[in-house]
């Protein structure tokens, strides 16, 4: 095969390993380097990108690339293992260098991460797995971008907590260039001879994936490739779709998509900079309702009222479990008619219909009985657990919610809410597991104020409070929690109804 030249990128190189000619080689190389951070940081598809079925030019395979190895040792194993020492003890790493023609002849998986993804490190341990049970027929490289010395750190404590070796490429910009995804962790499998046999997310990296594609080429024909979607452009579309002239679009599909994040993106109008559709992708129609409904309650003032959703259904499954992508977007005289435009759309071609109506249910309402009690603070929030200690015993008289106190008593919590509007307090004392009962506002007050309140430990069996004991501490502050009913914005999902006449 003809050899193709191609720019050498290197984060950091051994000192004395060039001499003085390579030395200035090296400073036009640094000048390159700089220029694909650039397309990167532009997104541009870089032209010597490679995709799957090309093989590796002849050159990179002995590009020297910055790399780490286990202080103190020297060789890493094909499967991973430091072969003379030891990583006991938490040993760290030291700068090396790596090139890919010391794995040429196994089956090479690059793992692009990076120390802010947690897919990307969720998923160490899988890859350890793997490369321990094939051994040296398949060999795991990790390729990041950043900081050196921020990859070493973590990498450092990865070894020390979980021994995880692999081969390593630091500060790189070239693989980066040659397999440019915009969605991270993406994994690049080559073969024995380099040629790119997949590009995909962690869920193909499976021992049966591997084995099919170390068997010969028929085993591959299942793995699923990542896609490498902008979402700044409509959905699956055209990069020569007219966009300036979008007056609707549309978009749902079934499905898990690889290559998408789970999200919400919001779309602008590039003229009035306002809202003009939403982007949804990867993720379950439960919490796509969810989205719409939150928004709503914040557009009337109706905060922390998102436990007021509820399914009058048959299909918890395909509901909360199964994915859907999905997109709408408006412009111009549309832009106000949008959240009605995007309900009805959806209730016409999604599998359920959404209703937004008044219900008048039991709750509990937080009142001021004395304002001189008030443990007032300045402005500002912040809402801080802390603390274990004594028992919390009683009957169950007076109970909140549908858990009691335990029979023989349970550990108790100090909760303290630091610098709290009081509109707000009622809805924090439900969302750290004080009262379980739909709650209310009835303070209408924006003064803020600090306190503690002692509750049970861990919600479970031993779990709720008392309405009394929880009442007796409040009325120290000039607070009561009064029981009620009120009528409230509830948001019902019911199963969509198909007339077949």
């Amino acid at each position: 095969m003809k050899k193709l030249t191609i720019p050498v990128v290197v984060g950091r190189l051994c000192p004395g390993f060039y001499d003085g000619v390579l030395m200035i080689f090296t400073f036009f190389l640094m000048v390159l380097a700089f220029s694909a951070n650039r397309v990167s940081a532009q997104e541009r598809r870089p032209a010597d990108e490679l995709g799957v079925g090309q093989m590796l030019p002849d050159d990179l395979w002995d590009v020297p690339f910055s790399s780490l190895r286990v202080r103190g040792t020297g060789v890493v194993g094909g499967d991973g293992s430091v072969v003379d020492g030891s990583v006991v003890g938490g040993s760290g790493f030291e700068p090396s260098v790596f090139r890919l023609r010391e794995l040429k002849g196994r089956l090479i998986i690059l793992d692009f991460w990076a120390t802010w993804c947690g897919g990307c490190i969720a998923g160490f341990p899988k890859a350890k797995k793997l490369q321990e049970r094939f051994g040296d027929k398949v060999s795991f490289v990790l390729v990041n971008n950043e900081d050196p010395v921020k990859a070493e750190r973590l990498l450092s404590r990865r070894l020390a907590e979980n021994g995880e070796v692999f081969r390593y490429v630091n500060s790189d910009t070239l693989l980066n260039r040659l397999f440019f995804k915009r969605l991270i962790p993406h994994y690049v499998w080559i073969d024995g001879g380099g040629k790119v046999m997949a590009v995909t997310g962690g869920d193909e990296l499976t021992e049966e994936n591997i084995a099919g594609t170390l068997s010969g080429s028929e085993g591959v024909t299942g793995i699923r490739n990542v896609l490498d979607i902008d979402r700044k452009l409509p959905l699956f579309s055209s990069p020569a779709l007219p966009g300036l002239g979008l007056m609707k679009y549309s978009l749902l599909t079934k499905g898990k998509v690889s290559g998408l994040p789970s999200g919400f993106l919001w779309r602008k109008d590039k003229v009035t900079g306002r809202n003009s559709g939403m982007a949804i992708t990867n993720l379950p129609f439960w919490y796509i309702y969810k989205k719409l409904f939150v928004e709503f309650l914040i557009k009337q003032k109706d905060f922390h009222g998102s436990d007021r959703l509820v399914y009058e259904g048959r299909d918890m499954h395909l509901l909360q479990d199964t994915f859907f992508n999905y997109e709408f977007s408006v412009s111009g005289p549309l832009i106000p008619r949008l959240d009605s435009m995007m309900l009805a759309d959806l209730n016409t071609f999604s599998p359920f219909r959404f209703a937004l109506e008044k219900r008048r249910v039991r709750s509990l309402s937080l009142v001021v009985v004395d304002s001189l009690k008030l443990p007032r603070a300045k402005l500002g929030m912040k809402v801080m657990v802390s603390g274990v200690a004594g028992d919390f015993g009683g009957a169950a008289e007076g109970r909140v919610g549908g858990i009691g106190a335990a029979d023989g008593g349970a550990k108790r919590r100090k909760v303290r809410f630091e610098k709290v509007r009081l509109r707000e307090l009622v809805y924090l004392l439900k969302e750290k597991g004080l009262i379980s009962d739909t709650v209310v506002d009835g303070t209408f007050s924006d003064v803020v104020v600090s306190l503690e309140l002692w509750g049970a430990g861990p919600m479970g069996d031993a779990g709720d409070w008392l309405l009394s004991g929880l009442n007796r501490q409040l009325s120290r502050f000039g607070m009561r929690l009064t029981e009620g009913y009120s009528v409230l914005n509830y948001g019902v999902i019911r199963d969509q109804v198909v007339n077949l006449n």
